[in-house]
C-alpha cells in the first residue's frame, strides 16, 4: 500500500504536513512505556512566540553519572516543567512520570526566549538539545543541536567537540569526508539566531525516497536516517503502537 498520496509531494512536507508529523512524534513519546529513559531522555513539541511554526525539541545527557548524587542533580535538570524551561534553575522532580497524567498528557509549548534551557546551577552534567525544524528551501526536516555545560571548559561551538561527544567512532571519517554540503555544517539558529550545528538537508530527499510511510511514520524514519551520526537514536518503545 502506498501512503505518498497523503503528501502533498513525497518527500517533501509542506508547514502543515510538518505540523502534524511533529503532533504524532510528540504523541508516541508521551505513550511510549520509557521507564528510567524518560528522565534522561525529554521530547517536547514547541511552537515559536512569534510565527507559531511547530518544531521538535529533544534533550539527553551525555553521559549518565555513577554517583548517585550527581544523578540526582542531572536528573533535576531534565525534569522541569515548561515554566522552568524560560527561566530559573530546576528542582528535581521525583514524580514516577510513567504514572504521572500530568507528565505524560500532550502539550505543545511555546518557546517565549532567545536563550537556551537554563538548567540547575549546582549540576555541571554535560548535555545535548536537539532541535528538528522544517527546512525553509528544502522542505525537508533538518536536525539542529547545541553542546552545553561541557568539562573543563570545553567550547561547545567547536566542530572537534561535536566529533567527541556526539559522533559516533563508524560514523566520523565519512561526515569529515562530507564536507558542509551532507556534512556538520554551523549557522545562525533559525529562532535565536545563535550559532549552531545542524547536518545539512541537501541529501535527505534521496534517502527518504526510499521509503514508504504514512505520516505518522515519518519523523520516526527520518531521524532513523538522520539521528545516528550524531548519537541520536529514538527509544525502541517509542516505535511500539500497541502502548
Amino acid at each position: 500500500m502506498s501512503h505518498r498520496d497523503e503528501y502533498w509531494q513525497w518527500p517533501f512536507l509542506n508547514e502543515e504536513e510538518f505540523d502534524l508529523a511533529c503532533a504524532y512524534f510528540d504523541q508516541r513519546y508521551v505513550k511510549a512505556r520509557l521507564g528510567p529513559t524518560r528522565q534522561v531522555f525529554k521530547i517536547r513539541s514547541r511552537r515559536t512566540a512569534t510565527t507559531r511554526t511547530s518544531y521538535i525539541e529533544i534533550i539527553r545527557l551525555l553521559h549518565l553519572p555513577e554517583d548517585q548524587d550527581e544523578l540526582s542533580l542531572a536528573l533535576g535538570k531534565l525534569g522541569g516543567n515548561e515554566s522552568n524551561l524560560s527561566g530559573g534553575g530546576m528542582d528535581l522532580d521525583t514524580v514516577n512520570e510513567e504514572t504521572d497524567e500530568e507528565a505524560l498528557r500532550p502539550q505543545t509549548l511555546q518557546k517565549t526566549s532567545n536563550e537556551p534551557p537554563p538548567y540547575s546551577l549546582y549540576s555541571h552534567q554535560p548535555y545535548v538539545t536537539y532541535e528538528i525544524h522544517l527546512h525553509s528551501t528544502y522542505r525537508i526536516p533538518t536536525l539542529w543541536f547545541m553542546l552545553h555545560d561541557l568539562p573543563m571548559a570545553e567550547p561547545t561551538l567547536d566542530i572537534e567537540s561535536v566529533y567527541r561527544y556526539l559522533v559516533p567512532e563508524e560514523y566520523k571519517s565519512r561526515l569529515r569526508a562530507a564536507g558542509v554540503i551532507g556534512g556538520i555544517s554551523a549557522a545562525p539558529h533559525p529562532i535565536t539566531d545563535i550559532p549552531a550545528f545542524f547536518i545539512h538537508p541537501c541529501q535527505t530527499k534521496e534517502s527518504m525516497e526510499n521509503f514508504n510511510c504514512p505520516i505518522k511514520d515519518y519523523l520516526m524514519v527520518w531521524l532513523g536516517l538522520v539521528g545516528g551520526c550524531v548519537g541520536l537514536w529514538v527509544p525502541p518503545e517509542m516505535a511500539d503502537e500497541s502502548a
